[in-house]
């Protein structure tokens, strides 16, 4: 473990903490530091950081982020990890729209990370695209924030992750397990293959997750095996959902096994391809520093020795079609802004959309209160050409 560095520059900040750049003062390596400070932030965002610890501290896998150590300091508690340059799968999607190779590929590595935390007995509880990773080659990820996760054995019926990704038998808090985590993945597909949330962003949506027995809406560009894929995440008896060791065995993923594009990401020292500015600022004591840091040129370096994997290159090529998705301006200001513990009634803002649906932090006795049938007007049946995006007006009885 790393215990002589200097903190840099922002690059997240989340309801459990925030995440900093970092560079060893012994080596150089460079790598991400998420802390919670000790000063003034509650005791929950604490306890979720320490569970993240705990949990990292106990597993190794090319297809999550990498644990690699933890400290204290007078003002803050400390988890070092590794730093992926590239962004989230969630900011990917919305920028543009992806094609679905490459998310064959992103759903490959999911359901590699997911497959192997199932079979050492834990459960992630909050899969969506802003815990997604991009990894240092073309076509991979890497699962991360672990603050949610429990060991499937201890986990209890109170829900835990983010609401318009849960499973319906978390929203009713009858039960989360692993099923619940492939319920989740196929949510993240949908939002990799739109750039929003699969079930659209208000209120509304917690009621139709949890109690309709239809599907969210698949994309029309979706090929007949994403779709048939898309079909097993999505069984509404968690007992008859796929496992995600029978989704690796389908056709969508199966021919996308790209473990050669995993490759090691963080950087080896502070000079390996990078131009360096230190603004030293008046921050905490551990000597914060903005740390601006040009990727460019390393990342294009690494894809060009990662080998193996698949030419993306289109010089030459004629375009005859192509796909693209909409996307809400109002999604995006909910994904960019800083997620916060709302502790107010959901019925409040029931006539708008809410960054709250979309954070893992949420008062459960709300979420049910929204969720539950008497609240709502009654539903027809819903068919598959419905357009679950588009947010629906609240009635109360």
């Amino acid at each position: 473990m790393e215990t002589n560095w200097i903190r840099g520059s922002c690059i997240g900040r989340g309801a459990h903490g925030t995440v900093n750049l970092a560079v060893s003062l012994s080596n150089g390596a460079v790598f991400a530091i998420k802390s919670v400070d000790l000063n003034s932030s509650q005791f929950s965002q604490l306890q979720y950081l320490e569970n993240e610890i705990r949990i990292l501290k106990s597993i190794s896998s090319p297809f999550i982020v990498k644990y690699l150590g933890d400290d204290t300091t007078s003002s803050h508690r400390n988890l070092h990890i590794e730093y992926l340059p590239r962004g989230t799968a969630a900011a990917e999607a919305y920028s543009s729209p992806l094609k679905e190779s490459t998310i064959r590929s992103y759903t490959w590595c999911l359901v590699s990370a997911l497959s192997y935390l199932h079979s050492i007995g834990i459960t992630h509880c909050d899969v969506k695209g802003k815990n997604v990773l991009l990894g240092p080659s073309p076509g991979s990820v890497k699962l991360a924030d672990f603050g949610s996760a429990v060991e499937t054995s201890s986990a209890g019926r109170s829900p835990r992750g983010s609401p318009l990704w849960m499973a319906p038998e978390v929203i009713r808090g009858d039960y989360q397990g692993p099923e619940s985590d492939v319920w989740s993945l196929g949510c993240t597909v949908i939002e990799m293959l739109t750039g929003n949330p699969a079930w659209g962003a208000d209120a509304e949506s917690i009621r139709r997750i949890g109690y309709s027995s239809e599907p969210p809406l698949f994309p029309a560009r979706l090929s007949s095996l994403g779709c048939d894929f898309l079909e097993k995440c999505f069984e509404r008896d968690f007992r008859k959902r796929w496992s995600c060791d029978q989704l690796l065995q389908h056709p969508f993923i199966s021919v996308c096994c790209q473990r050669d594009l995993i490759v090691d990401s963080s950087p080896r020292c502070v000079l390996d391809g990078f131009d360096l500015n230190f603004d030293e600022s008046n921050g905490e004591g551990d000597a914060n520093l903005n740390l601006n840091l040009n990727l460019e040129a390393k990342e294009r370096l690494r894809g060009l020795i990662s080998g193996g994997g698949a030419n993306w290159e289109t010089e030459g090529w004629v375009v005859v079609r192509e796909d693209g998705e909409g996307t809400s301006s109002e999604y995006f200001n909910l994904v960019g802004a800083d997620e916060e513990i709302y502790e107010e009634n959901v019925m409040e803002f029931s006539y708008n959309l809410n960054s709250n649906l979309l954070s893992d932090e949420y008062n459960y006795r709300t979420l049910l209160n929204v969720a539950e049938p008497q609240h709502f007007r009654s539903y027809g049946s819903v068919g598959r050409d419905s357009h679950f995006m588009c947010p629906t007006r609240l009635e109360r009885d």
